[in-house]
């Protein structure tokens, strides 16, 4: 909101000193110096004088390096007081104190946060990430494998391990050095004395920094060029503007100072938008390296082949079978995926999965047929069907089911198939009778 002018009683309660302050900064004409008045500044008057304007140069710089943090994190130590006897001053007292401490304490990974350092914290982080997942991810996979008796573990783990320390070291470089060069092309728009420019560059950082994360190479590369496109028109445009707007603002001198600004916006502003283009296109490269990352982690627990079936309660290694282990797969997503895997009978249109306990029986849309419990299982016959076009694969129970019946029946195509269902089903009665 902006700022109103202090009443008349306001003034008689503020002092003569303290509300000439406060029209000043109403009125924008404010400046540090020697002055007598409350705070040592002096009324009246604007940043004319050359020094005032290398402090003013230096205290933006300084504000902008001190206020940018990039992923930092202040950690404060918790309080347990036990018995403690104290009246209210000394416990705020103590409190005072104690996160006090723990403020300054917290300085080291502040100023190690700073994005005019180029966030050297977050570098160390993200090289310590890629060293820590180049180590584990293999020993991970050397686990995996020896744990489903399949050596691609190994192999995807060492994968991992190397593309993770490649995607930290590169990520981490390229995010720090774009920090730098960052800071370096906003100090510069700070010297160059125009400051609808950097306001300007300002708003359009915010406007970028929003999509950073999302961006590419590519993107990076045309953000950046059109900045640099930019920095040379700004350049070259201000050398006439400049000095003609300072002319119809303060004839002469304001034309000299116009100059002044013209040329040094010529050499400065280009080099700007230099700085621009390698800031961008380092973004760019973080944003690939990141989003290359996630595509890489579908691409690498993506298997060449299902994983190899291990059959029965003692997990029986046998040679690999492409059918078992897809059989294998499907079934670890049904409803018996907790369960061993046993055999599988593939009846065309649909498929029969055996596990140490239950048959399943699937349709070709995967929905469920069957659902029997082995224990249940008392004998199983084939025998053909009353047109004699299919064969039929009997399944006697205990017990009846609750709509009295004491039968399951399987139809098969052909008789070579009944007998395979038939042969399955015997030996997994069997086993579990054991």
């Amino acid at each position: 909101a902006p700022v109103r002018a202090l009443t008349k009683h306001q003034e008689e309660f503020e002092g003569e000193d303290a509300s000439a302050i406060h029209a000043a900064v109403r009125k924008g004409d404010l400046l540090v110096g020697e002055g007598s008045g409350v705070l040592g500044v002096k009324i009246g008057s604007k940043n004319r004088t050359a020094i005032s304007v290398v402090q003013g140069m230096l205290k933006s710089i300084l504000v902008d390096a001190f206020l940018r943090l990039d992923g930092a994190s202040l950690n404060f130590e918790g309080v347990a007081l036990f018995h403690h006897t104290s009246n209210s001053p000394q416990l705020l007292t103590y409190l005072g104190a104690h996160y006090l401490a723990s403020l300054i304490a917290n300085v080291p990974s502040l100023i190690g946060s700073l994005a005019a350092f180029g966030n050297p914290l977050g570098l160390i982080r993200d090289l310590g990430d890629g060293v820590s997942d180049f180590v584990n991810e293999p020993v991970k996979g050397f686990k995996k494998s020896i744990e489903e008796m399949d050596p691609s573990f190994v192999v995807s783990g060492v994968a991992r391990g190397t593309g993770s320390l490649a995607r930290h070291t590169v990520g981490g470089f390229a995010d720090s050095a774009a920090m730098l060069t960052e800071t370096a092309a906003k100090n510069m728009a700070v010297l160059t004395l125009d400051r609808k420019y950097a306001q300007r560059r300002d708003r359009v950082m915010k406007l970028k920094a929003k999509d950073a994360k999302a961006a590419t190479i590519l993107e990076g590369l045309e953000s950046g060029m059109q900045k640099l496109v930019d920095g040379i028109m700004e350049g070259v445009t201000g050398v006439v503007s400049k000095p003609i707007r300072g002319a119809e603002r303060n004839g002469f001198e304001g034309f000299a100072k116009g100059v002044g600004k013209g040329l040094l916006g010529l050499i400065m502003k280009p080099v700007i938008g230099t700085t621009d283009l390698l800031t961008d296109t380092l973004i760019g490269v973080r944003g690939s390296v990141d989003g290359a990352a996630h595509e890489g982690m579908l691409t690498l627990h993506s298997q060449v082949r299902p994983r190899r079936a291990l059959y029965g309660r003692d997990r029986v290694v046998k040679p690999y079978r492409i059918d078992d282990a897809t059989a294998a797969t499907i079934q670890s997503k049904l409803c018996i995926g907790g369960e061993e895997y046993l055999s599988h009978v593939d009846m065309v249109k649909n498929v029969a999965l055996v596990s140490v306990r239950r048959l399943v029986i699937l349709s070709g849309d995967g929905e469920e047929l069957l659902l029997l419990s082995l224990n249940r299982i008392e004998k199983v016959e084939m025998q053909p069907s009353v047109d004699a076009e299919h064969f039929i694969v009997k399944i006697f129970l205990h017990e009846p089911e609750a709509n009295g019946s004491e039968t399951e029946e399987v139809q098969c195509d052909d008789e070579k198939m009944a007998n395979l269902i038939c042969k399955k089903l015997t030996e997994a009665v069997d086993q579990q009778s054991l």
